[in-house]
């Protein structure tokens, strides 16, 4: 292993690093940084001459590789391999959740000699994973509230039982209930459709029926969706007596769905949609200006000195400012167009049917928005600027990665030049293709 940044041998060619993906870093075993790759400076906001060579005992080392291989560097040095996983917070691209893999590197006699450093970013996955189990936690909770009834019909199919749940679900009082048909409690069934069709003929010949579901309008107004499920009984001739069963009320489950399907799609703290929600409109809009030749645009905002918020005054300030930023945002921009939380500090608003120039009007207007914000904490009065990378989209843009690379670069070069600004990718590059445009379609002269 060599000093000067390049590492004896391609960390590349483990089968554990992703070239291109993964954060790389060697430490020797003097604990010395001796190679770095640009994912792992770019994520630090190094420059290689500020990381190879430093020890990660080092002031330096310990604002960058060292924390990431705290406890389990000895370890990897003596041979066994390392796996560990944890949120970290890294200068360029903020919490993200990151396994760590340390391989120990062996010269030909077989004495280690440097650890190699793997850095994977499993943040989507684990946001996905944590948005998962929450969803299910809160499934659950509310299912156990759910509740089923027991109900009997006599031959003329009158009610002549049912459970004391029923009241306390459906909120009648059985006496008003018992001796009536179940048309007569539960009236508006469409008979017409073929679900109901079926159940009728069920019971015409006294067969059993599971999971009929309808639709009923209370004598209060209230509209229920019921499902119930019975089977006929007879006795020991063989004599119809009526039918028994269990019946739920499932409106508040189907409301629950709904509930479920948006807390899926949406951010919790803003309100706003999350950053899945938003990757597959953003899909869309890439199909649409292909199949469409129009135009659109996305900016992505991030809050400059976000961090600073939460050091002074702790996390319950910071997520008070980012819905008050997510309000501030929503009225800078149209009706139609999308607003979203894309990650910790960043949001993101994609514009559709709209020019680069329309784009470059709304970024200005969010900017001298939150400029002009004051956010009030504890008897103090904190301004906030945000810094912007703007990505046009039209016809000639394909692929969704590239869009949110793009989005990410603009606004990291805007961020390098100091924040508080918006900036345009690629702008030289399409003012020069639209100029060659326009030298391709002149007429010729006469």
């Amino acid at each position: 292993m060599t000093r000067d940044g390049d590492p004896g041998s391609d960390p590349g060619s483990d089968p554990g690093v992703h070239a291109g993906e993964d954060m790389v870093f060697v430490l020797d075993s003097e604990r010395v940084c001796s190679f770095a790759n640009d994912a792992f400076l770019e994520a630090f906001a190094r420059q290689r001459a500020e990381v190879v060579g430093q020890r990660a005992d080092d002031p330096l080392g310990r604002q960058s590789f060292a924390g990431l291989v705290e406890g389990c560097l000895e370890t990897a040095l003596e041979g066994e391999p390392v796996r560990s996983a944890q949120w970290w917070d890294f200068p360029a691209l903020g919490f993200r959740y990151v396994s760590i893999a340390l391989t120990p590197n062996r010269d030909e006699s077989g004495a280690i000699h440097a650890v190699t450093v793997c850095v994977r970013d499993h943040t989507d996955a684990q946001l996905a994973q944590e948005a998962a189990q929450e969803s299910e936690r809160r499934f659950e909770d509310f299912a156990a509230m759910i509740d089923e009834w027991l109900w009997e019909l006599d031959a003329e199919l009158r009610f002549v039982y049912l459970s004391p749940r029923f009241e306390a679900i459906m909120g009648i009082p059985r006496e008003q209930v018992l001796g009536r048909r179940r048309i007569e409690v539960f009236p508006g069934e469409d008979h017409a459709i073929e679900p109901a069709r079926h159940h009728h003929r069920d019971l015409a010949r006294r067969r059993a029926f599971d999971d009929y579901r309808f639709t009923s309008v209370l004598e209060d107004g209230s509209k229920r969706i019921i499902r119930m499920s019975g089977v006929p009984v007879f006795d020991a001739r063989e004599r119809f007596l009526g039918y028994r069963g269990t019946a739920r009320d499932e409106s508040a489950q189907q409301d629950l769905q709904s509930r479920m399907a948006h807390l899926a799609s949406h951010d919790a703290l803003t309100g706003l949609i999350n950053r899945q929600a938003f990757l597959q409109r953003l899909q869309r809009v890439l199909d649409t200006a292909s199949a469409e030749e129009s135009e659109h645009g996305l900016c992505y905002v991030d809050v400059d000195r976000f961090r600073a918020i939460n050091d002074r005054w702790g996390h319950p300030a910071g997520d008070l400012l980012l819905e008050e930023l997510a309000e501030l945002l929503r009225r800078q921009i149209r009706r139609r167009d999308t607003l979203a939380r894309v990650g910790g500090n960043a949001f993101a608003v994609l514009m559709e049917h709209c020019s680069l120039a329309q784009i470059e009007r709304v970024a200005e207007s969010i900017q001298r928005a939150v400029r002009e914000f004051r956010f009030e904490r504890m008897d103090e009065t904190i301004g906030f600027t945000v810094t912007i990378g703007v990505v046009p989209i039209d016809a000639d843009t394909r692929s969704l990665d590239r869009v949110l690379r793009s989005a990410d670069r603009a606004c990291y070069a805007a961020k390098s030049a100091g924040g508080d600004r918006a900036l345009v990718y690629g702008r030289r590059d399409r003012e020069a293709a639209r100029e060659r445009r326009g030298r391709d379609f002149a007429p010729a002269d006469t």
